[in-house]
């Protein structure tokens, strides 16, 4: 039975309650408990506390006692660190072991300017566990977990968290595959563009394939688009429960996380995005 916490950063912003009410919704769902981390942002590791005064020491305490009471209602273990470090490493730190790193949209203090500056990504490509970064969800009732997909390995150990999510939530995954392919000798014969149309099938059938059988009672939808992997994206986030994607991907997910793609999900989904390491 898996023991590994939710780890959920916070300051006390709006942005940061929105993660940490997420984030215990999550580890109720999961069985698990939560540890929420309070970074007293420094240039460098510092440890939990050594090199804190009394009066940070005494307002991450009531920082963090205030965010218990935020959740007392979900009824979830929750235990609490306050860590003086680099706001980014202090996170991934923390996040060793864990079985989700939730953090928020935009902070301040220890997350200034979490997805404007570098914080969210650099948490998102090295954390060594999933990363949510927790965004306003749009009007209406959540709907499907979205899912990115390429056929690359990372995107198949996103694939897994997509199921197991639908699978907690008893929705379904949209499965969205953005093409801008090339000619292959599967394809010889057919004009480029339907060429190309079937060969991007060939890919998201064969990635959906294993987990298909796996999880055979959540229900699936296929979207294929030729288009950019951020447009694609984007748009099915618009009353999605979620999105998961891949940390790195190939064709149209390619540099997801680290290119515009990733940059443009991370801005601009209308709902939570969960980035997954290979």
């Amino acid at each position: 039975m898996n023991t590994a916490p939710i780890v959920v950063g916070v300051d006390g912003s709006p942005s940061a309650d929105l993660a940490l009410g997420w984030a215990a919704d999550e580890a109720r769902l999961r069985h698990v408990p939560l540890k929420l981390v309070y970074v007293v942002d420094s240039p460098g590791p510092r440890g939990a506390y050594g090199y804190l005064t009394d009066e940070v020491t005494c307002f991450g305490e009531d920082l963090l006692a205030r965010a218990k009471e935020l959740i007392a209602d979900r009824q979830v273990p929750a235990t609490a660190a306050i860590v003086c470090d680099d706001a980014a490493h202090g996170l991934i730190r923390e996040a060793a072991g864990a079985t989700m790193l939730v953090v928020g949209s935009r902070g301040h203090g220890g997350f200034h300017d979490l997805l404007l500056g570098s914080t969210s990504l650099q948490t998102a490509m090295h954390a060594p566990c999933p990363v949510a970064v927790v965004r306003p969800r749009g009007d209406g009732a959540p709907g499907q977990v979205v899912l990115g997909t390429d056929g690359s390995p990372r995107s198949a150990a996103a694939a897994r968290v997509a199921f197991e999510q639908a699978r907690l939530r008893r929705t379904g995954v949209t499965v969205v595959h953005a093409w801008r392919g090339s000619l292959s000798e599967a394809t010889a014969g057919l004009t480029e563009l339907d060429a190309c149309e079937v060969k991007a099938w060939m890919v998201l059938n064969d990635a959906l394939a294993p987990w298909l059988s796996r999880y055979p009672d959540v229900p699936v939808r296929k979207v294929l688009r030729k288009d950019s992997a951020a447009r694609a994206l984007v748009d099915e986030s618009a009353g999605a429960e979620l999105v998961v994607v891949g940390r790195r991907g190939r064709g149209g997910f390619a540099s997801l996380v680290l290119g515009s793609a990733g940059h443009a999900l991370l801005h601009h989904a209308a709902c939570p995005v969960v980035v997954v390491s290979g």
